[in-house]
């Protein structure tokens, strides 16, 4: 209930020319509580409150108000203002304006015409920050007891911050201090707070429900998170007519099976507009994905006025893997993680939702919350609740309360660092190397800045900068090289055809489970020391400008793909009679295959095949002109990559009785035949390249050239002369030749 202060009124003196007028009354009433926080619209470059007043007294007089600090000897204590004049039912309503300031007020009013009429407001106000943090269970783990496993670092101002919560619950407020901490990682963000913003206050709402999702969110018929309960905890924090100033997201977790469909799922909520600009009246159908839809009866534009908040727009953070991975999205099979595609395709529409003419109501994108650890030791030898900030380690839910409060200052400009990303590239004209940094400081990593042993060698993606891949495979080989990440090729040299990026699938570089998450491969993600209170350096940003990491060597020759159903190329002609040797040369670049074999090289009937296994090793097989086996099914150790293009010669000597295998101009195999042979090749047999004669075992992948030869070198390398056959690309020219079957090549 709200109480009236006591008034205060002055009487004159009686004179000598009768009774005096009859002294006027007024009166303030108190806020619901004491220490209420007026947000100073720090998202719009603000620096004030308007700190709505009401009361009581004398009909027709013209009230005054100012704001009384309380904690600075009266130094940022406002000017009388007029606000109001009373009414003919005895009320009164207006406004002062009040600075951010670390002192608390009190409001004092007073008669304009009887100035001595005065009273003050029982209850004292600050003015500062007002935040709202919305989410499922990643933010709520800040608030949650059960997980909180560590010490709660000092907090040094007790009257800096305040927490709201009960979204799923009864509202309340918390008073965050040493005594009284809450949580260690409530304490981690409150210190983070006073640290950054010295003197200034902070209200946090935090609308935050474990196992949640949007849609259940705005759908009143889907029991799972209560529209009413969340706006009920905000009313609760905003009851003295305070608004929220910042309003904070990243919320991947459930909605990130949106994937591409994330901005145009979400944009409705936040805009009441569809993302092609038409305008939503709720309750509303939200169509999305071509043929997708949610009911949605409320949007934020319900609790929100976009003339007094903001929202910050921060992540997505990290998702760990669960099992092993081959590279960023794909299991050590070679099969999709689908959950990782779809963090990766909603972080690229998070963006392009930000970029949109009528996303008016977001403040600038700030950082990806990707270094802190997730999950904890189950004590049997793995690695559990992979989902969530680790409770038992300050890097845990610590660090990410610590990352997402330096997120809401820094987007609302109230921090004096930029977000780092990878905005430079530079590709060695050898190819030998590409480095990649960023022009808001030198890049390091967190196991780098604590001076802490390298990470090992144990796994071959652990290397000292994590997170970057080749081709779409886990770079094996970086190194921090004067604040700059160089990346080196993870097999023979880049070329024009290579591409990098960093932070793809769930932006944690983790590939070995859980050998990653035992090892802290968190700790080796680029970040960058921009001074940020609590951290040795906030993360640069995944999913770096493709323009700016774009390949600057020169092209090579042109190149065509092919897949499961072709092309492959049989020559309609048999081996010439009288042939002792055959040379086949390619360049190919590939996905090794999950499971079996690829042919790049054939003579019908195994006459001379050479098969790519899954292992990455060649598989060879050559008979003589009888048929007789010279070599059968005789593994060559390559150790062939995915990802990587490779100048491959396999050559077949019959008189000589050995198989030679260059790889990239170097001889990487002699293979002396097994059996003696006739000396020539069957001259019944035609050769083929990337299948079979009946297209088994198709090559899938990118080929620059295939080369023949009716010929061999002593040294294994391709013969000078001209080849009896060649294929080149592109496309257009390979499909073109009249050795080619299958499918066009594209």
């Amino acid at each position: 209930m709200i109480s009236l202060s006591a008034v205060t009124f002055t009487q004159r003196p009686p004179g000598n020319s009768g009774p005096g007028p009859l002294p006027g009354t007024v009166s303030v009433a108190a806020f619901s509580r004491d220490r209420t926080i007026f947000d100073s619209g720090a998202g719009f470059g603000l620096a004030a409150a308007e700190i709505p007043l009401s009361g009581a007294g004398t009909a027709g007089e013209v009230v005054e108000a100012r704001a009384v600090s309380l904690d600075d000897g009266g130094a940022t204590t406002t000017v009388w203002t007029d606000v109001a004049t009373i009414d003919g039912g005895g009320n009164w309503a207006g406004t002062i304006s009040a600075p951010r300031s670390p002192s608390w007020f009190r409001p004092e009013v007073r008669l304009k015409a009887q100035p001595g009429v005065a009273a003050s407001g029982a209850n004292r106000f600050g003015v500062g920050h007002v935040i709202a943090i919305w989410g499922q269970s990643e933010p709520d783990r800040i608030l949650s007891t059960f997980y909180d496993n560590t010490p709660a670092p000092a907090v040094t101002d007790p009257e800096a911050v305040q927490v709201f919560d009960g979204a799923a619950a009864n509202p309340a407020r918390h008073f965050i201090t040493d005594a009284q901490p809450l949580t260690a990682a409530v304490a981690a963000m409150a210190a983070t707070f006073i640290a950054e913003r010295p003197g200034e206050k902070f209200a946090v709402v935090f609308h935050t429900v474990p196992g949640t999702d949007p849609r259940g969110l705005v759908n009143d018929g889907d029991p799972t998170r209560a529209w009413a309960a969340d706006k009920a905890l905000h009313d609760f924090a905003t009851v003295d007519g305070q608004h929220v100033g910042l309003a904070a997201m990243s919320w991947f977790a459930s909605p990130g099976s949106f994937g591409a469909s994330y901005g145009e799922a979400m944009f409705p909520l936040f805009a009441g507009k569809t993302v092609a600009g038409a305008p939503i009246t709720f309750p509303a159908t939200i169509s999305y994905g071509g043929s997708l839809s949610y009911t949605a009866d409320h949007w934020f534009g319900e609790l929100y006025d976009y003339g007094k908040t903001r929202w910050v727009p921060y992540g997505p953070h990290r998702f760990d893997i669960d099992a092993d991975m081959r590279d960023a999205t794909h299991y050590a099979d070679g099969s999709q993680q689908f959950n990782l595609v779809n963090k990766e395709l909603a972080r690229e529409s998070w963006r392009d939702m930000l970029a949109l003419p009528d996303a008016t109501m977001f403040l600038p994108l700030t950082i990806d919350p990707v270094t802190y650890v997730n999950g904890r030791d189950d004590g049997a030898g793995g690695w559990t609740d992979v989902a969530h900030p680790a409770g038992n380690s300050p890097d845990g839910t610590s660090a990410w309360a610590r990352l997402t409060a330096h997120a809401v200052l820094q987007s609302a400009g109230l921090s004096g660092w930029s977000t780092p990303e990878f905005d430079n590239a530079l590709w060695e004209t050898s190819g030998a190397w590409v480095e990649v940094w960023s022009s808001v400081g030198p890049v390091t990593t967190t196991r780098l800045a604590r001076g802490e042993a390298p990470i090992g060698t144990a796994q071959p993606h652990w290397t000292e900068v994590m997170g970057f891949q080749i081709n779409g495979l886990p770079a094996v080989n970086t190194q921090i090289v004067a604040g700059r990440v160089r990346i080196f090729p993870n097999s023979g040299i880049f070329t024009h055809a290579d591409a990098i990026q960093y932070g793809e699938g769930g932006a944690t570089g983790m590939i070995a489970f859980p050998d990653d998450s035992f090892a802290g491969t968190w700790r080796n993600l680029p970040i960058v020391d921009v001074g940020a209170a609590g951290l040795d350096g906030v993360p640069v940003r995944p999913l770096a400008d493709p323009a700016v990491l774009a390949n600057s060597l020169p092209a090579g020759a042109p190149s065509f793909t092919t897949s499961a159903t072709g092309p492959y190329f049989l020559n309609p002609l048999n081996v010439p009679a009288g042939t002792t040797g055959i040379t086949f040369a390619g360049r190919f670049r590939f996905t090794l295959p999950a499971s079996g074999t690829y042919i790049l090289f054939a003579q019908t009937s195994t006459g001379f095949d050479v098969e790519l296994m899954n292992t990455g090793n060649l598989r060879v097989t050559v008979e003589d002109g009888t048929g007789a086996k010279m070599l059968s099914a005789s593994i060559v150790p390559t150790a062939l990559v995915s990802g990587v293009w490779y100048d491959i010669v396999c050559s077949a000597d019959q008189v000589a009785k050995v198989l030679r295998v260059a790889i990239d101009g170097v001889l990487v195999a002699t293979v002396p035949f097994t059996g003696t042979g006739n000396g020539l090749f069957q001259s019944s047999r035609a050769i083929s390249f990337v299948g079979r004669n009946s297209g088994a075992l198709q090559f899938v992948g990118d080929v620059e050239y295939l080369r023949a030869w009716y010929s061999v070198t002593a040294t294994g390398t391709a013969p000078a002369t001209a080849p009896f056959k060649e294929i080149l690309g592109p496309a257009a020219i390979a499909n073109a030749d009249s050795w080619k079957l299958g499918s066009d090549a594209i």
